[in-house]
């Protein structure tokens, strides 16, 4: 039994520590590389995700119009932790995503550096210009995205994208 113990006590503690990797460019600490929601949720990111998550109110009519459309999703969302536009969105999104009953699971959050890049170049190939963009995929292919900033609103951008209406993100070619 002590054996064992000892075997798994090293992967007991993986989930204590962030899951993205903070590094300090220009005196500001960020983010880069696959994250979590929690790791937004502690210093330094916790004074800007907090209170945007706390503070945002999504209008409840479309949130419970989303919650039949969320189920067969996943979200890929590519934010940078020094950018003013994820300040604002990205706690947001994950308030619109809770009142929506989306799992978290079904969410990929990627901290990128100023370039727009990680280090295990995992934006390869996804054309992503501008963050924060959320890009929905249903069965693993892209449906659409939400670039930068709604049209709309968070959760009237989606349901719109959630239910096949033409929508057209800022940005897109």
């Amino acid at each position: 039994m002590k054996k064992i113990l000892l075997i798994l006590l090293p992967f007991m503690f993986l989930n204590c520590s962030p899951t993205g990797k903070i590094i300090t460019s220009n005196n500001e600490k960020i983010m880069i590389g696959k994250a979590s929601k929690s790791d937004l949720e502690k210093a330094p990111f916790d004074s800007w995700f907090i209170s945007g998550f706390n503070e945002y109110q999504p209008n409840q009519e479309i949130t419970n119009q989303l919650k039949d459309k969320v189920t067969n999703i996943t979200v890929t969302i590519f934010m940078g932790t020094w950018c003013e536009d994820s300040h604002n969105q990205v706690p947001d999104f994950y308030k619109v995503l809770q009142e929506c009953q989306f799992k978290d699971r079904g969410i990929t959050l990627i901290a990128m550096d100023k370039n727009k890049t990680t280090p295990s170049n995992l934006e390869a190939g996804l054309n992503v210009t501008n963050v924060p963009t959320f890009i929905f995929y249903e069965k693993g292919v892209e449906i659409n995205r939400i670039v930068e900033s709604p049209i709309i609103s968070l959760e009237q951008d989606m349901l719109d994208i959630l239910s096949g209406k033409d929508y057209k993100p800022n940005y897109s070619n």
